[in-house]
C-alpha cells in the first residue's frame, strides 16, 4: 500500500482500512461513468410565449448560410483572441473500507489553460494546475466539513514533504463524494460519483478563470479581443464542487458580451421547448450554415445560442459530428445583431483549418486553436506513475 494510504489508516483511530488494488488511470469516455452532453436541460426554463424565442433581430424561416466570400474576407483579422480549455486525468488508486462499506479511492490531476492569438501565432498565457484527494464522504466520520478535509490535506503534504523533501507533490485538496441519497444504480456508482467530483474541480476552475480574465484591470476583453471558453458557460449549481462559492461568471456584465463558449458535445434536444424540431434543424444544416440563434433561459439568466456545421465531412460518424454550439450570455435579454452572429460565425469557420485530422477523434468539430490550447494543458501534467506510487 502506498504511503499517503498508509498515513491515513494510521491516523484514522481504527475507523478506516486501506487495500490495495491495480492503480490506473481511468478512460471515463470509453467506460461511459460521466454523461455524453456538456449541457443539461435541468432548471431549463419555459419561455414566454408573448415574447420572441429567438435571441437574433432577422431570424428567417431556413438556416443562415455563412458566405464563403465574408469568411475569406476575415482571415488574419480575428478578434478571437483568448482560448481556454480545462483537462483532467482521474485515477483509480485503492479502495477504503469503513464501517463495513468499500469504497474507491480516486486521485484527480485537472489542468485548466488558457493560449492567446499574438499576430499568427498561438502562445500559452496562464495555465492552472490542482491535485486532488476524492474520498467517501464517510472518510469524514464525524462530520466536521470542511475545516476537518482541510486540516487532512495539510497533515498528509507535511509527511510528504518530510519524507520527499523538494520533490514531493502536495494535495490540493480532498474532496468527498457522497454514498448516500439519489445515486447512480449499478456496481460502479461510487466511482461515478467521484468521477464526478473530479469533472466538477475542473468546471471550477475553468469558471474561475474565466472570471479572472473578465475582471482583469487591464481589460484583456473588449469588442477587439474575445475569448473562447470550450463547452457551455453554463453555471449549474449541481456540477459544482463549491455551491455555496460565488462562482457564476453571469456577475461580469460588463464583459461578457466578449465571452463565447463552444460546446463540442451537447444535448440537441436543449432548445426543444423553444423550437419543436429543433433536433432534424441541426441535423439538417448544410456545411457553413447555422441555425437561428434562439433565447435560453436556465437559472434565471438568458443565453443566445445558435449551432453552426464547420465543414464537409465525408463519411460523418453521426449527423452531429462537425456541429458546435455556440453560446454567450445576454445580460439585458437584448436582441443581438443578426450581422454579429454571422460575424462571429465566420470567424468560428476560419477557426477550424487548419484541422487536427488523426490527431483526435473529434477532429470534425475542433477549433485549432482550441486544440492547440487542449495540447498545451496535456503537457503539464505531472507523471502519473509519481502520483500512483505514493497512493
Amino acid at each position: 500500500m502506498g504511503f499517503v494510504m498508509d498515513y491515513i489508516v494510521a491516523h484514522s483511530n481504527h475507523r478506516i482500512d486501506a487495500y490495495d488494488t491495480l492503480k490506473h488511470r481511468i478512460d471515463t469516455d470509453s467506460e461511459g461513468l460521466f454523461g455524453d452532453f456538456e449541457d443539461h436541460d435541468a432548471g431549463r426554463e419555459t419561455c414566454d410565449k408573448s415574447k420572441s424565442r429567438f435571441a437574433e433581430t432577422h431570424p428567417t424561416s431556413a438556416s443562415h448560410e455563412i458566405i464563403k466570400e465574408e469568411i475569406d474576407k476575415k482571415l488574419n483579422k480575428s478578434p478571437l483572441k483568448y482560448f481556454l480549455d480545462g483537462s483532467r486525468h482521474v485515477y483509480k488508486t485503492n479502495e477504503m473500507i469503513i464501517s463495513g462499506n468499500i469504497y474507491p479511492v480516486v486521485v484527480g490531476q485537472i489542468i485548466v489553460g488558457c493560449c492567446q492569438r499574438n499576430e499568427r501565432n498561438i502562445e500559452q498565457y496562464r495555465v492552472c494546475r490542482k491535485l486532488i484527494l476524492v474520498v467517501p464522504q464517510d472518510f469524514d466520520y464525524d462530520d466536521q466539513g470542511e475545516n476537518y478535509l482541510r486540516k487532512k490535506c495539510e497533515e498528509i503534504n507535511a509527511a510528504l514533504k518530510e519524507k520527499d523533501g523538494d520533490k514531493a507533490f502536495s494535495f490540493d485538496r480532498i474532496v468527498c463524494y457522497p454514498t448516500d441519497g439519489d445515486l447512480t444504480k449499478g456496481k460502479n456508482k461510487f466511482l461515478h460519483q467521484a468521477i464526478t467530483v473530479v469533472q466538477n474541480e475542473m468546471m471550477d476552475h475553468e469558471q474561475a478563470m474565466v472570471g479572472e480574465m473578465c475582471s482583469d484591470p487591464n481589460n484583456i476583453l473588449n469588442n477587439r479581443s474575445w475569448l473562447v471558453k470550450d463547452g457551455t458557460l453554463e453555471y449549474k449549481r449541481d456540477f459544482t464542487n463549491r455551491p455555496d462559492e460565488d462562482l457564476d461568471i453571469a456577475k461580469y456584465k460588463h464583459k461578457l458580451k466578449n465571452v463565447i463558449g463552444v460546446s463540442k458535445e451537447f444535448n440537441p434536444e436543449l432548445l426543444s421547448l423553444a423550437e419543436p424540431k429543433i433536433g432534424r434543424i441541426i441535423s439538417e444544416l448544410q456545411p457553413h450554415c447555422r441555425t437561428n440563434a434562439y433565447k435560453y433561459k436556465h437559472e434565471g439568466k438568458t443565453y443566445c445560442v445558435w449551432y453552426l456545421r464547420l465543414r464537409n465531412t465525408p463519411n460523418r460518424t453521426t449527423l452531429t459530428s462537425d456541429i458546435i454550439k455556440v453560446e454567450f450570455i445576454l445580460p439585458n435579454d437584448d436582441l443581438v445583431d443578426t450581422a454579429l452572429i454571422d460575424n462571429i460565425s465566420a470567424h468560428l469557420i476560419n477557426e477550424a483549418y487548419p484541422v487536427c485530422y488523426g490527431k483526435d477523434n473529434r477532429w470534425a468539430k475542433h477549433l485549432y486553436p482550441i486544440y492547440l490550447t487542449e495540447s498545451f494543458c496535456k503537457s503539464k501534467y505531472i507523471n502519473e506513475k509519481i502520483i500512483t506510487k505514493k497512493i
